[in-house]
């Protein structure tokens, strides 16, 4: 985990993690604090916070790993000396953080770190392009049934009689007595042809919609953000980017002017 100045605080004792007393915290800062002068530093000593290695309550434990590699064979003689003397501290009272120190020994400290890169996050917008179907209307297809007269001939036949007289024959004068004189009806039943229309259903033509999908180009647009930097340098310096090109800010002069 790494801790900030959040959880930090002036007055915290502080540790190593073999348990050696290093001495009080006497004031935090956004990247680093300082650890008051006494028995394991000769002077105000400015520590990371990324080296503390657990905090529990007022207790700060940090890795000397940090110091031994910054503050060099000092650190390793000083603690060798005053080991018993560090023990038998922390076993004490906490001690009250004593007032801070001057200015000009914070800045001899402050100077001897590395200062880390800081990096600026630029954002920018880009466009998502999404095709969306949507109605746009319907097309309607209506069937209707429709009448008309169809008018046509048809041959047909019809019977009738034709009376005709001719001449008997011998044989046909002849006839049996009795059969002269007598009354008779003859019913011949004559015949003719007529017209019955009959009407039946089929399938003339058939209608096929087809879909057809065509192709054309809609424009679109939009405006995108981006964000970009500008840097204010107050001793009217040229700053170079990451190509190498100059940069000079509105309201500095180049390098040279009033009087540089």
């Amino acid at each position: 985990m790494r801790w900030t100045r959040n959880e930090v605080r002036a007055g915290m004792a502080v540790t190593s993690t073999k348990g050696e007393r290093l001495g009080n915290v006497v004031r935090v800062g956004s990247d680093t604090f300082v650890v008051e002068k006494g028995v394991f530093f000769p002077k105000d000593y400015e520590l990371r916070y990324d080296h503390i290695t657990s905090l529990d309550g007022e207790q700060l434990r940090y890795s000397l790993s940090d110091i031994d590699a910054r503050f060099g064979s000092l650190a390793e003689t000083t603690r060798a000396g005053t080991t018993a003397a560090a023990t038998a501290a922390a076993t004490t009272a906490r001690a009250v953080p004593p007032a801070p120190p001057a200015r000009a020994a914070a800045s001899t400290s402050i100077g001897a770190t590395r200062k880390e890169d800081v990096r600026i996050p630029l954002m920018e917008e880009e466009i998502g392009i999404e095709k969306v179907s949507r109605e746009t209307g319907h097309v309607r297809i209506h069937k209707t049934v429709k009448t008309e007269e169809k008018h046509f001939s048809v041959p047909v036949t019809r019977e009738d009689v034709v009376i005709e007289r001719v001449s008997a024959s011998e044989e046909e004068s002849r006839l049996s007595p009795e059969l002269a004189f007598q009354e008779q009806t003859l019913d011949l039943p004559l015949h003719e042809e007529d017209v019955q229309v009959t009407k039946r259903t089929r399938v003339r033509e058939q209608i096929v919609v087809h879909p057809v999908i065509q192709a054309s180009e809609k424009e679109a647009s939009a405006s995108l953000r981006h964000e970009e930097v500008e840097i204010d340098d107050t001793r009217g310096r040229t700053l170079r980017d990451g190509d190498g090109d100059d940069v000079t800010h509105p309201g500095f002069g180049a390098p040279g002017s009033n009087g540089r």
